[in-house]
């Protein structure tokens, strides 16, 4: 299943349930926005400087993993931005604020996607 495609299905069994279960459809009113938030972010551009908060490893190690081609740039030359999802995140650090977090909710995706597609199977 398209993840995408999520959206629109938990926002018509959201109308489906309204009737009959309110606070079901606004749960899955709730988890549509939620996911349609982490989409979004995830294509957000951050400087590096920012990346290197988000991650935790210095600026000039990612420089270098821009450089070579580790990470792709969606900037330009001289002055590079990193799509969100595509911040390195350095092991043991908090990562607070990365791919597509809100309010202080982390939204992990891959998780929302398998519990779903588990479930319909």
């Amino acid at each position: 299943m398209i993840v995408a495609a999520l959206l629109s299905q938990w926002r018509s069994r959201a109308s489906d349930l309204e009737r009959y279960a309110p606070v079901a459809a606004q749960a899955f009113r709730d988890a549509a926005d939620e996911l349609a938030e982490a989409l979004n972010g995830a294509e957000e551009t951050v400087s590096l400087k920012e990346a290197s908060m988000l991650g935790g490893y210095p600026v000039d190690s990612l420089q270098r993993m821009v450089a070579h081609g580790r990470i792709p740039n969606y900037g330009r030359k001289g002055k590079p931005r990193i799509r969100r999802a595509d911040v390195p995140v350095k092991p043991g650090h908090a990562a607070a604020g990365l791919h597509g977090e809100s309010g202080g909710r982390h939204i992990d995706v891959s998780a929302v996607v398998a519990s779903v597609t588990h479930r319909s199977r």
